[in-house]
């Protein structure tokens, strides 16, 4: 039997981690000289380079107040107006107003380019200035300065106000005094044998302890150590839960610094705890609603010393110089064993108890073998009797933490290894699972050997009723179940080959995680696994490697990668609502990305194993969480152009905007910039937004804080924003109205006055073109009476007296003859021919077919009439549907009768009349009258007498027919005609050709 031997230990945790920020980061200078929080919540900063907007994780330069660029900034305060004042080095004391930067010209030059710190008092509208030469009164106004008090001449560090009073540390020690204005009262502390005592670790009254550290006077200040030193206070800050005061003391006349923190009555020592006993500390800073502080260094810049749900335990703390830890567990006591290589240690509160070495663990073998160079411990379990089982390279070892007895039990080396429901032991050593009892004997249960070509690392095994699941980094799951072993991966189903963790849930999930940046869900199945789901980065996951999966009594889902801790809400996961969830970086405190292993302790905190410490993560949503950020809007860009904004439109300082904001309607290609005022972790937010007014749905989360819109239509809107800190999982709502312009020719005036001038251009051209319809149908109506007039003139020199008076000569003479027959044809055709003359008059067209059925008629008349002077004929060419081409009426006839009359019938032999009608492509119709009579010239000698003249007045009539059908009947061919005479091949005349053209109608 062996006891563990005692050795003393604490866990380091609250405002643990420290983060710098400093010249590689951003900042102008590392040496910063004061830190301000001014009304609006906007964070400054004084350095040796010039006075900076801080914001967080960034610095912001502001143009207005580019003159003070590589000044030496002292203080900064603020006055009722929201103005901010500050002493310049080598310029004087400055006032600026988020617009302009003044320089107030002191009356006094040495005391404008010394002001080492100054105030705006509670009780009037001046500033105390204190310098060099002592603390002065300052009449902004008038510019003047007065000594504060006729005690007041001494150099003087820093100056603040304490219930109404005047605090102030001389540059040297027994220095300090207060003071009243109004009254003139001074008082100087000094040190003597009756100075209060304030001690370290030991419950003090709250209220007294504050009213020393506070009221400027010396105090001895009594450490953990048992030294003891002077102490006086040089900056407070503070707030409804606890303090943090800045002390300066003098060792040998040498000026040192602590920081202390106060909560409720115990003072503790942070320069110790935080080892900063390495910084010159300027100045110190707790944000409003926070509980993290910021100091201002000498040299250093800006270090934060970060509250965090992250608290460390280092190896060399635990007593086993720093190893590798192997394995930690923890029993219903609230014990801790951790073993590394080859050392084991027992915990209590923090504190180690007991340790084992792996020579004590040799000494129980009883020479059996020599382990003390090869002993290597790999697990630690607990059984159900409360036993510590831990297997080495050499067997299973058991202690009892209760008595601290440690025993032998060998059985068999075991990498891994996990107790069964019938209280037995499944053992994994050299790519084998074989079943043990616990007195050392081998199982009946099979075993299961994975192939020998490669070395199988088991990450994971885990017992429950009816199962045993293994996961591996090499095969995937297995399971052991109804006296079987099934191995499921990539293969058989879908689930990575490397698996680093897995836990099985209540209600009997699965959940894993390897190397891949997948989290699956997964459901057993008698023959297979099922992944129902997964969590992916589309859904929040960040990193790729899955350690220490653990599932919370208040239902949260954590797990740990190679990025950073996520905690899920598991009831979120695969509704149809989002998933949330939280997520902590480096940033946030998770320092240690190399965790794998983690179990939960009594109170439901995670402990996980990292290489070299333990980590211990406290779930409860109130530790760690700070003051809700606001989202702020940081810069507008017009067409990729930064938008300069005025008064008018947003806050100068605080770049808020004034609703709405108002472009003009070509400003519509627009980026919105927007982020948390004061942010931290900038990697460790998410934004999206709907344009209310534009969009239907909200974007998708992005790490991006912009939101881009281009060619905006013109329009009034409201920009939506919501912005999260992963590591709170707070939504935070943002919004402000935007206003795009109507462009001019969109406005309703612009609209009315177009739409009058375009109904008055309307109404001009239709009276335009009703005028000109008038005119012209007033000349066609004039053209068509011609054309009637000519029409009738025509019939009426067609049915003219000789005409009449010689057909019913002809009728005469057939009845005379006692020709009856003919008599009577004769008589039926000349009574066709003048009802189609009268018919034909009332008609602009008639078909082809009723024209030839007229010229059929008109020259059958005049044959019979002279005795068959001639014959005639008639031809229709066969592309010609006679039934669809239209022609005016009467016009072909007095060409016929020309030619009978006066070619014809003068002529000795017989004659012959042909009429054809041809079509050319373009469906012009022509008619060709062909005589063999004796032409024009002979003709016009044997007629010279008034028939003669008829006919030239008829052929006239027609021509002006002609002319007026092609002014309002054409469509692109005229009408028209030709006469030529023939001769035979002797020259002589033989007859005339008459050439008759229509255009398609």
């Amino acid at each position: 039997m062996l006891v563990f031997v005692g050795l003393p230990m604490c866990v380091k945790a609250d405002l643990q981690p420290i983060r710098n920020f400093s010249l590689s980061d951003g900042l102008p200078s590392n040496i910063v000289l004061d830190i301000f929080e001014d009304s609006r919540g906007l964070v400054w900063l004084a350095t040796d380079a010039g006075l900076f907007e801080f914001l967080g994780e960034d610095i912001k330069f502001r143009k207005e107040l580019s003159r003070l660029q590589g000044e030496r900034i002292n203080s900064i305060c603020e006055d009722e107006k929201g103005n901010l004042w500050f002493s310049a080095r080598g310029v004087g004391l400055c006032k600026f107003d988020g617009n302009k930067l003044s320089i107030i010209q002191l009356d006094s030059v040495a005391i404008e380019n010394d002001i080492t710190s100054l105030i705006k008092s509670s009780t009037s509208d001046n500033l105390i200035l204190a310098s060099s030469e002592g603390v002065f009164v300052c009449d902004v106004q008038n510019s003047k300065l007065e000594q504060a008090c006729d005690s007041c001449k001494n150099p003087v560090l820093k100056i603040r106000q304490y219930q109404n009073k005047f605090v102030a540390n001389g540059l040297t020690q027994n220095r300090n005094f207060e003071f009243e204005i109004e009254s003139g009262k001074v008082l100087e502390y000094s040190i003597d044998s009756n100075l209060p005592n304030v001690y370290f670790g030991l419950q003090n009254d709250p209220n007294t302890l504050k009213d020393v550290l506070k009221s400027g006077k010396p105090f001895t200040l009594h450490t953990n150590t048992g030294k003891k030193f002077v102490c006086d206070v040089t900056e407070v800050e503070e707030n409804e839960k606890l303090g943090f005061y800045l002390l300066r003391y003098f060792e040998k006349d040498i000026e040192k610094q602590k920081i202390v923190k106060l909560t409720g009555g115990l003072l503790s020592d942070l320069s110790v705890e935080k080892m900063l006993g390495k910084y010159i500390i300027n100045t110190i800073f707790l944000r409003k609603g926070y509980d993290e502080l910021w100091l201002g260094t000498h040299n250093q810049g800006l270090i934060l010393l970060q509250k965090s749900k992250f608290a460390y335990l280092d190896s060399d703390l635990l007593g086993l110089q720093n190893s590798l830890i192997q394995d930690f567990i923890s029993d219903k006591q609230g014990n801790f064993i951790v073993a590394s290589r080859n050392e084991i240690s027992l915990i209590q509160d923090f504190k180690i108890k007991h340790s084992l070495k792996a020579k004590d663990l040799c000494r129980l073998c009883n020479g059996k073998f020599n382990c003390s160079k090869n002993l290597s411990i790999y697990k630690l379990a607990v059984d159900k009797d409360e036993l510590v089982w831990i297997s080495t390279s050499k067997g299973f070892f058991t202690v009892n933490t209760n008595s601290f007895q440690l025993e032998y039990i060998g059985i068999t080396p075991a990498k891994n290894f996990v107790f069964t429901d019938d209280n037995e032991l499944l053992c994994f050593w050299q790519n084998q699972l074989q079943f043990y009892t616990k007195s050392g004997l081998k199982s009946q249960k099979p075993i299961f050997e994975f192939l020998k070509s490669a070395t199988i690392d088991v990450s994971k095994m885990i017992a429950t009723d009816s199962s045993i699941w293994i996961s591996t980094r090499q095969k995937g799951i297995v399971r052991y179940e109804n006296h079987k072993f099934s191995i499921f991966n990539r293969r058989n189903s879908n689930i990575h080959n490397v698996i680093n963790d897995i836990l099985v849930l209540p209600d009997s999930t699965i959940i894993a995680g390897g190397n891949n940046g997948l989290i699956y869900k997964i459901k057993s199945k008698p023959n297979k696994l099922v992944v129902v789901d997964s969590i992916t980065s589309l859904d929040g996951l960040m990193g790729t490697s899955i350690q220490g999966i653990q599932y919370l009594s208040d239902g949260s889902l954590w797990c740990g990668t190679n990025l950073g801790v996520h905690r899920f809400e598991y009831n979120s996961w695969g509704n149809e609502s989002e998933l949330q969830f939280n997520f902590w970086n480096s940033k946030g405190g998770y320092l240690d990305q190399t965790g794998e292993k983690s179990i939960i302790d009594e109170n439901q905190n995670i402990w996980v194993k990292a290489k070299n410490r333990l980590l211990k993560i406290e779930t409860s949503p109130e530790i760690g969480k700070i003051f809700e950020s606001k989202i702020s809007l940081k810069s507008i860009r017009i067409h990729n152009e930064d938008w300069e904004a005025d008064s008018t439109q947003v806050n100068i300082w605080t770049n808020a905007p004034i609703e709405p904001i108002s472009f003009k309607y070509d400003e519509n290609d627009l980026t919105f910039t927007f982020g948390f005022d004061f942010c931290q972790n900038d990697s460790n937010v998410r934004f999206r937004y709907l344009l209310d007014g534009f969009d239907d749905k909200w974007s998708n989360w992005s790490e991006s804080p912009q939101a881009v819109f281009s060619y905006l239509p013109s329009g009034d809107y409201i920009l939506k924003v919501e912005g999260k800190q992963l590591s709170e999982g707070v939504v935070m709502p943002f919004g402000f109205q935007i206003k795009v312009k109507t462009p001019w020719w969109k406005t309703w005036w612009s609209i009315m006055l177009s739409s009058l001038l375009f109904i008055g251009i309307v109404y001009l051209a239709m009276w335009l073109y009703t005028y000109f319809i008038r005119k012209r149908e007033k000349a066609r109506t004039k053209q068509f009476n011609r054309l009637i007039g000519l029409k009738m003139k025509s019939l009426q020199n067609q049915l003219d007296p000789h005409f009449i008076f010689n057909a019913l000569n002809s009728i005469q003479s057939y009845i005379l003859e006692e020709q009856k027959e003919k008599a009577l044809e004769y008589l039926s055709d000349f009574s066709n021919v003048l009802r189609k003359n009268i018919g034909n008059a009332n008609k602009d067209f008639i078909s082809l077919s009723d024209e030839i059925a007229y010229l059929r008629l008109y020259l059958k008349l005049e044959q019979m009439r002279f005795s068959d002077k001639f014959s005639y004929e008639i031809n229709v060419n066969a592309s010609i549907n006679p039934y669809k081409y239209k022609l005016p009426p009467m016009l072909i006839q007095p060409f016929l009768e020309n030619a009978i009359k006066y070619g014809l019938v003068g002529s000795e032999k017989k004659g012959n009349l042909d009429v054809s009608f041809e079509l050319e492509q373009d469906g012009y119709l022509r008619c060709v009258i062909t005589d063999n009579g004796v032409g024009r010239k002979k003709a016009k000698g044997l007629h010279e007498d008034s028939n003669i003249k008829i006919h030239h007045k008829t052929l006239s009539i027609t021509k002006d027919r002609i002319k007026l059908l092609n002014k309002v009947q054409n469509n692109g061919r005229v009408y028209g005609y030709s006469i030529e005479d023939l001769a035979d091949g002797a020259g002589l005349p033989n007859g005339t050709k008459i050439e008759i053209g229509f255009p398609k109608q």
